[in-house]
């Protein structure tokens, strides 16, 4: 289970960079630009935000609870 969800977050995170390649492309040239692209590229700068977030309080909560959890 965690393999597929770890391929699955890769997939995702390499479509993401893809998406973004194309809207600098669709920005910065005369190809064409898609609302959709932006869009998945808000979408997944949102995502990879909020699972930043979630690890660095994970961490923190971590790290808190290692160093005053053993005092009394």
């Amino acid at each position: 289970m965690y393999a597929a969800l770890y391929r699955l977050g890769i997939g995702a995170y390499l479509l993401w960079l893809l998406l973004v390649v194309l809207l600098i492309v669709g920005r910065y040239t005369p190809a064409p630009s898609f609302r959709l692209v932006h869009l998945g590229v808000v979408v997944g700068a949102a995502v990879l935000t909020l699972i930043g977030a979630g690890r660095l309080l994970r961490r923190g909560y971590e790290w808190t609870a290692r160093r005053f959890g053993d005092r009394p």
